[in-house]
């Protein structure tokens, strides 16, 4: 029975990290985007509760992923930014959602999430 178990658990735990390839996390050098609190973010589209693309002004691409679930992220209409103290954000900032303040693990720089058609 213990085999078992242990080779459910194991079973379990390979299909979890699996995941969508589209989206894997990325193995890229950390990016940073200045004057992320003064209107340089143009666009955002959140993929699931801990990753968000964020679009720069100079429409770039950069992959935000969450240290944990941000709850709501994928239905917010809009998000805040808290790029304090100097007002770039980088993998050290917030993003706001319904008032729930959600932490950057990693911002790298990434290509359109949007699919062409």
């Amino acid at each position: 029975m213990r085999k078992f178990l242990a080779v459910a658990a194991l079973s379990a735990l390979v299909a979890g990290c699996a995941g969508n390839a589209d989206y894997a996390t990325p193995i890229g050098p950390q990016a940073s985007i200045p004057f992320a609190d003064h209107g340089n973010i143009r666009d955002f589209h959140a993929i699931n509760d801990d990753t968000v693309f964020l679009q720069a002004r100079n429409r770039q691409w950069y992959r935000a992923d969450l240290i944990g679930p941000c709850f709501g992220l994928p239905y917010a209409n809009g998000i805040g930014i808290d790029a304090r103290p100097m007002g770039t954000l980088d993998r050290f900032g917030t993003i706001i959602v319904d008032g729930e303040r959600c932490k950057i693990g990693s911002l790298t720089p990434a290509e359109s999430p949007r699919r062409q058609s």
